[in-house]
């Protein structure tokens, strides 16, 4: 069950960076540099029924890592996405993505409420056809704040979840060694 939540969450991930990429790029109000603590939880996860279980994560962000989020986003939209549309209206981003991953067309609608720069919250329903590592709709909901300045020990793009360290900056340094 650890794999199959890991997989919803990375799959929901990907297809609100898309969204989110294009809406930034429409001039919406940057967060918060700093430590932001975000919380995802998939399907039903708060009733524990099926193993599920919130995953709570922390990344240290500046405008560099709000940059390569962007065109990592972008990247991977214009790479799996064959619609990609974004709204922005007041504090509110609204988004919709097709997108095809393996064998399966994964359709996702997503809403993003911001709150002022130091919170948003976003929830996405997705459909996924055929079903994807047996899922054949989700709906994930991810709530970040911004909780200060970064930890001491932590660098502008690291991201701690589920025990694991690692830095989105490094992560697309080596992507781009690889092209």
């Amino acid at each position: 069950m650890k794999t199959e939540m890991t997989a919803r969450i990375v799959i929901a991930a990907m297809l609100v960076a898309g969204s989110a990429s294009h809406a930034l790029a429409q001039s919406f109000p940057k967060i918060q540099a700093g430590m932001w603590e975000s919380t995802v939880v998939s399907d039903g996860a708060n009733s524990k029924k099926d193993g599920n279980e919130p995953v709570t994560s922390t990344m240290c962000i500046n405008d560099a890592v709000m940059e390569q989020m962007m065109k990592l986003g972008q990247g991977m939209s214009q790479k799996m996405c064959s619609k990609n549309t974004t709204q922005v209206s007041g504090n509110k981003m609204t988004g919709s993505v097709e997108c095809k991953m393996g064998n399966s067309t994964i359709s996702s609608t997503s809403t993003t409420t911001f709150n002022s720069d130091t919170s948003y919250r976003t929830e996405s329903k997705s459909v996924y056809n055929p079903p994807l590592y047996g899922m054949k709709e989700s709906v994930t909901v991810s709530s970040a704040k911004y909780v200060g300045p970064c930890k001491a020990g932590m660098k502008p793009g690291d991201i701690n979840t589920m025990g694991i360290t690692m830095n989105i900056l490094d992560m697309n340094k080596a992507m781009d060694a690889q092209k």
